[in-house]
């Protein structure tokens, strides 16, 4: 029997992954069909019950992508890192990009099938962020800059 994350996980966990990728109760309410009184409902320790098998497929599937494009980062980070210490000089910090909303990410990548993306792609440069700095290498976070 295949366990999945979510059947270990607690109400308590939905709600921080949630959280950390920046999603609003009414949004994923929204994405799977349900009332945002449901999505409380599910992270209130009070009531019974738990969130749906859709509800953890949205947030998880959000989270290993946002994991997968950090570890993407930190790794082309940590390459450039060494050669540039191979060569004797301090590693450049690398510049990661965290957008300001879902419209300016739509314009800079127009015909995005998942508007809501752009939420995992900030999550991603957070956790990127995290990792790089834990690591002791450079890195700055600026804004996207798009054309109005």
């Amino acid at each position: 029997m295949v366990v999945r994350l979510s059947d270990t996980r607690s109400k308590a966990d939905f709600r921080m992954l949630r959280d950390m990728l920046e999603l609003s109760q009414a949004w994923v309410a929204s994405r799977i069909g349900v009332s945002a009184r449901t999505v409380r409902n599910w992270e209130d320790p009070n009531e019974f019950y738990p969130p749906s098998r859709e509800a953890w497929e949205l947030v998880e599937g959000m989270w290993r992508d946002a994991d997968a494009q950090a570890s993407a980062s930190v790794e082309i980070a940590s390459q450039a890192a060494a050669v540039a210490r191979e060569r004797g000089v301090e590693p450049a910090p690398l510049m990661l990009t965290y957008w300001r909303d879902a419209r300016q990410w739509l314009q800079a990548h127009p015909g995005a099938a998942d508007p809501g993306a752009w939420r995992a792609a900030n999550a991603a440069t957070r956790l990127a962020a995290d990792r790089l700095h834990a690591m002791g290498l450079p890195v700055t976070v600026m804004f996207a800059e798009t054309r109005p």
